[in-house]
């Protein structure tokens, strides 16, 4: 039998597919006083931060299954309580200094920095005693949220504009955290042909956002290429962030003792512009879903695309040491998850629809196509960097099939 077609459901999808979106005139404005053409960096950065108007900028954002997207903190709180666990190596490591900074950009829901919080504050009181939380965003609507999810668990934390945190002159000692921050940063878009980089900029056809080509808006991006000593292949499209690397440096640049850790989707440089990546990683997301045009309801959808961790690490400046990549699967394999999974087993028969729950975050949090995909970057300046947990191979973490220490 044929399972029934709910078209009331399908009207409303095609009214929003339909709808412009208050972020629309705006645009078309801008495009318009700019001669006829924006840069996607420029476009991105409306679509996303528009003051008012923009997708992060958005009163009522919702976040996790409720929303457009579901990022790794709001899967179950696991996933802070294991990086909790690596927040306190990197506090003994530095001599367990106080205060320590534990410093979140891009907080979103505020789901991480709670559940790192309760961890520490469970798990280790001492380490928790001399930790300074501050959350970092770019719009007060988020900012609020963050404090609202910390007030609910009892925490007291900073929570401060993206910009004037990094105003700031002083430096400070700890950890600096993120989670699917970088990507959502504005991005170009280029095409190569032959030799030569061509620009893809919006325009409006009609009243309809439009992707169109011409020279480079500036040199800044055949300058990253050089630099990387790569090119795109023959034809295809890419993102480049300028203003991702640039974010990294001045992140770096307040830490004067500490770590910076980096979870994202990305790749090394090779790899993100490899010759058989044709079409680059730009997305679009609504309702969990993958939109076929990320110019389409601006301010309504998420746009992400996948970072370029060569220049991460190098923007980060003298003095910070980075480690190889590893992927978000084997960092939680060896903070713990494993063992976790396995306590949760031994205990299932007490509530058996928790248990359940609590398998399938790990199994989500892990899984190779999705969630375990994304990478971790980890940096150090003036303080050990080899050794460090989350890098630790898995042979090694599960000597006889259990985490040792």
């Amino acid at each position: 039998m044929t399972a029934p077609l709910d078209d009331f459901a399908l009207a409303d999808e095609f009214a929003l597919a339909t709808e412009s979106t208050p972020l629309l005139p705006v645009i078309r404005a801008r495009i318009q006083a700019a001669g006829g053409r924006i840069t996607f960096a420029e476009f991105m950065g409306l679509a996303l931060g528009h003051p008012e108007h923009g997708y992060y900028s958005r009163p009522g954002l919702r976040w996790g299954r409720e929303g457009d997207f579901e990022t790794s903190p709001e899967v179950h709180p696991i996933f802070g309580y294991l990086w909790a666990r690596q927040v306190l190596e990197c506090w003994e490591r530095l001599g367990r200094p106080a205060p320590f900074h534990l410093v979140e950009p891009g907080a979103g829901s505020g789901a991480f920095m709670a559940s790192m919080l309760t961890w520490l504050r469970a798990r280790a009181p001492e380490c928790f005693a001399a930790v300074r939380a501050v959350t970092l965003d770019g719009h007060p609507n988020r900012l609020a949220d963050q404090r609202d999810a910390l007030a609910a668990h009892g925490f007291e934390a900073e929570h401060a504009l993206t910009e004037d945190w990094l105003a700031r002159p002083e430096p400070v000692t700890g950890v600096l955290i993120s989670n699917e921050f970088f990507d959502a940063l504005p991005a170009y878009l280029v095409e190569r042909h032959g030799d030569g980089l061509l620009e893809c900029y919006v325009t409006v056809e009609g009243d309809t956002p439009a992707l169109v080509t011409g020279e480079p808006s500036t040199p800044a991006l055949r300058a990253t290429f050089n630099r990387l000593g790569l090119l795109p292949g023959e034809g295809a499209r890419a993102e480049v962030s300028l203003i991702a690397p640039e974010m990294m440096r001045r992140l770096a640049s307040r830490i004067a003792r500490g770590y910076v850790l980096t979870i994202d989707y990305g790749y090394p440089a090779r790899e993100l512009y490899a010759s058989w990546r044709t079409q680059g990683t730009l997305m679009a997301f609504r309702r969990h879903s993958p939109q076929p045009d990320p110019l389409a309801q601006p301010g309504l959808t998420d746009l992400t695309y996948h970072v370029d961790f060569t220049s991460l690490a190098d923007a980060a400046g003298e003095g910070w040491q980075a480690a190889p990549l590893t992927s978000q699967s084997e960092a939680l394999t060896v903070l713990g998850l494993a063992e976790a999974v396995q306590v949760a087993s031994a205990r299932s028969h007490e509530d058996v629809q928790r248990y359940t729950a609590e398998r399938r975050a790990a199994d989500t949090l892990i899984d190779p196509a999705g969630l375990g995909r994304i990478r971790v970057l980890a940096m150090a300046k003036d303080a050990p960097l080899e050794g460090l947990r989350c890098l630790q191979p898995l042979t090694v973490a599960f000597a006889g099939g259990r985490r040792n220490g």
